[in-house]
């Protein structure tokens, strides 16, 4: 498979080194002065698909370069002015055409004749952050958010431990719309695995946060942008999939936009329902006395997963410089699965006891979110901005197990039942005051203060039958409550040096404090401390096709909620996953370097992290009793080289390739010092093809060579994926047939195996097969004219931190 996805990638990739050509030209207003900062589109005439874009310069210039042969248009635009088109042109292998000016303007007026459709790429590389373009994918339609994550560049996702990673890196903060979802970790992903992508416009990877975002997450930020719908009037549009992997997999969005005069009303819903199949194995091992013991166990899980989404908003503008208005966000997730497991217990190789279990879980995550905001502009160069929230999560995960234990020749000797139940309920009030201003034409600020206090309780039970009775296992249970207070200020400054140079600078402080205790013991964490981080970015604009930049941030990763209050998963009588109340919060310092050459990106990126949190193997060589529990490691280095390759072969070809290789030093303790290294890399490519009759076409494909962290090596994955778009209605509705995983190849895989300090353990599990999906998108209503209000919330760092 890797051979095929360097073949896929690479031998298309050496097709553009064709020969090509440029275009050259000056936008100009109606008294013919050039127009700065103009977008400028060249399209192709059939559809009016986007080839390339940009903005023209200061003096007014533009300049497209490496254009393939082809019948081309041009249409540019600016704030005030109504948009401007070429006539239909050819342009020949090495042609350097030079247009005459492209005049703009003054009144707004509806075009007619020409529709104008700009398709995004895919992945769009920009200074600070990757913007994958789900929208505009045609394999991503009938997925999950969780699904286009996966096959992102960088991106892991862990389904058994229920976790994500950047560039290898753990401490990964989610956000939805711009605002942090406080949700355990692990629910976000479920969270995740039921949001349709036919409600998702983007996801932007975010792995050097400026100071106006919270310090915490030293990987990054991975921001989720749901559609918005932004015309004046009454519109929004629906999708509908159907599916099946394994099984049926449905769901259903609608977003919807009522825009007139001095209020915006908007609301959207999502609703999925998806038959989950799953298989998973484990095994671990110990050496005790001269005997060598072994469990092993598969678990087979058949379950029904059921999620609602939804938000509804308003907007009203006061007058001309105020605006307020309210959010309210709902989610609910209900996870009814039956697991079949078989389990064996081996002495010396051989057969001692089978294990047989019927697990019976439910888990229902649900959670609602108001926002009030006020947003003020003093004066053109001014801007205040107030937010207040209140986030309440509710996390239930009831489970039964019934164990039927069998000796060696398979004669049955006794049942065991044994129940867990764990209640989570966690609230969040946030409250935050920003500013920006532009001081000068070459200088603007940014302060602001924010304050965040949260309550979480976090109720375990785990008892087993004995006679008639449920005996309590403390051992295992335990009530804990923890509070915790973030209170946090920040000032960054930008400063154009000169046409070509910028730097902004910015300075975060907060101050922490976080309190767990339990019913029988107080203050089991009692922490109390304060933290600068400082952030510096510099982009220098070395002539018209290229450019430098350089980046530092220092990153938070402190411990989630639930990490710190413990809580018990059962995957066989003698493996087990827990919390840590005794973790630390990590510090990392992170570094970037990237020069940009037309449309083409190195990337070169360092980061340090002291007491990274990480998964920790805890054996008890007397039994084989596994336990899993999240741990602090020493520390943690990584070195990445990334490299992004777009490329226009012909206007009814494109391509997107990205390319990373990394280097990670991992510093962990397992009864003594542990030192590991690895070196790996991973591919992803997309080729998009534009058809006659308005067909497109695309294929994708990653791969992901594995690769170490603590005292885990995570094996290698990939990916093959094809999908087919027609467009209806005059471009309003698109039929979308999609196979996803066609090589069946995504296999999670993890291990430890450090037979020295006699520790062996190695996990599988297939989360997904071959997936088929049918999806119908529809747009309705008015869609003539636009307007939109950028805003945000004082929660948009907070709603992700629960794991």
């Amino acid at each position: 498979m890797r051979k095929l996805l360097f073949i896929f990638s690479f031998t298309l990739t050496l097709l553009a080194t064709a020969a090509q050509s440029s275009i050259q030209g000056l936008i100009i207003d109606p008294s013919r002065k050039p127009v700065a900062h103009a977008n400028v589109l060249l399209l192709t005439p059939k559809d009016s698909s986007l080839v390339k874009g940009m903005l023209t310069k200061e003096d007014g210039t533009y300049a497209f370069e490496n254009i393939a042969p082809g019948k081309y248009l041009i249409t540019s635009t600016h704030t005030g002015y109504k948009n401007s088109f070429t006539p239909v042109f050819q342009i020949n292998n090495h042609d350097n055409l030079k247009f005459e000016p492209i005049k703009l303007n003054d009144t707004l007026i509806q075009l007619k004749d020409i529709n104008v459709t700009v398709k995004k790429p895919l992945y769009e590389q920009k200074v600070d952050r990757l913007v994958i373009n789900v929208a505009g994918s045609i394999t991503s339609a009938g997925s999950t958010a969780l699904d286009v994550l996966e096959r992102s560049p960088g991106i892991i996702v862990d389904r058994i431990n229920n976790s994500l990673s950047i560039n290898g890196k753990g401490g990964v903060i989610v956000m939805m719309n711009g605002k942090r979802n406080y949700m355990e970790i692990s629910a976000v992903i479920q969270m995740l695995a039921g949001i349709p992508s036919g409600n998702i416009d983007r996801i932007e990877i975010i792995t050097t946060p400026p100071a106006n975002f919270d310090a915490e997450g030293n990987a990054g930020i991975i921001n989720i942008v749901m559609k918005a719908n932004n015309q004046f009037g009454t519109n929004g549009s629906y999708t509908i999939s159907a599916g099946y992997n394994k099984a049926e997999q449905n769901a259903v969005s609608l977003n919807i936009n009522h825009r007139k005069g001095k209020i915006n009303v908007f609301a959207n819903y999502s609703f999925s329902r998806s038959h989950v199949k799953q298989f998973w194995t484990n095994y671990h091992a110990v050496t005790f006395a001269g005997n060598f013991l072994e469990d092993y166990s598969e678990s087979n899980r058949d379950a029904i997963a059921l999620q609602h989404d939804g938000q509804a908003g308003i907007d009203y503008e006061i007058n001309k410089k105020t605006i307020i208005g309210a959010l309210v966000t709902y989610s609910n997730r209900n996870w009814d699965m039956e697991a079949n497991n078989v389990g064996s217990v081996s002495t010396n190789n051989t057969l001692d006891t089978t294990i047989k279990i019927v697990n019976h879980e439910l888990h229902t995550t649900s959670n609602y979110g108001i926002n009030i905001n006020l947003q003020h502009t003093f004066t053109p160069e001014g801007k205040l901005t107030i937010n207040a929230d209140y986030l309440n999560y509710n996390d239930g995960n009831p489970n039964s197990y019934t164990n039927s234990y069998y000796d060696n020749y398979n004669k049955f000797l006794y049942n065991e039942k044994v129940k867990s139940g764990k209640k989570t309920p966690l609230k969040f009030w946030v409250g935050a005051i920003d500013y920006t201003k532009k001081v000068s034409k070459k200088v603007d600020i940014e302060t602001g203060v924010k304050a965040a206090v949260s309550k979480l309780n976090n109720d375990v039970q785990v008892s087993t039958l004995f006679q008639s009775s449920w005996i309590v296992d403390t051992s295992l249970s335990g009530y804990h409550n923890l509070h915790e207070s973030i209170a946090a200020a920040y000032y960054s400054f930008g400063w154009m040096i000169d046409s070509t140079t910028n730097i902004k600078a910015g300075l975060r402080y907060e101050y922490t404090s976080s309190n767990l205790a339990s019913l029988t013991q107080k203050d089991i964490v009692d922490r109390h401390y304060g933290t600068l981080f400082p952030s510096f970015f510099f982009l220098h604009t070395i002539n018209e096709k290229s450019a430098a930049k350089f980046s530092y941030s220092r990153r938070i990763w402190r411990p989630s909620f639930t990490d710190l209050a413990p809580w018990v998963i059962f995957y066989d009588p003698k493996t087990f996953q827990t919390g840590n109340p005794a973790l630390q919060p990590a510090i990392a310092d992170a570094f970037n370097a990237s020069y940009t050459y037309k449309n083409k990106i190195l990337s070169l990126s360092y980061m340090y992290i002291a007491h990274p949190i990480a998964l920790q193997p805890k054996i008890d060589e007397t039994t084989n009793k596994l336990i899993s529990l999240i741990a602090n490691s020493k520390s943690a280095k990584y070195f990445s080289i990334d490299v992004a390759l777009p490329f226009t072969i012909a206007p009814w070809w494109n391509m997107q390739n990205n390319i990373s290789g990394r280097w990670t030093q991992s510093n962990s303790f397992y009864k003594a010092s542990i030192k590991s290294e690895s070196i790996n890399f991973s591919v992803n490519s997309t080729q998009t093809f534009i058809l006659p009759e308005n067909i497109s076409l695309e294929l994708s494909g990653f791969y992901f060579s594995g690769n170490r962290w603590g005292l885990y090596r995570f094996g290698a994955m990939g990916s093959v994926d094809f999908g087919a778009q027609k467009k209806l209605l005059k471009s309003k509705s698109a039929l979308s047939f999609n196979i996803r995983n066609i090589l069946n190849s995504q296999i999670s895989r993890y291990s430890a195996v450090i037979p020295e300090q006699n520790l062996i353990q190695r996990n599988r599990s297939i989360y997904s097969y071959t997936n088929f999906s049918l999806s119908f998108t529809h747009s309705f209503g008015n869609d003539k004219l636009k307007g939109k209000r950028e805003r945000s919330t004082g929660a948009e760092d907070e709603r992700g931190r629960v794991n």
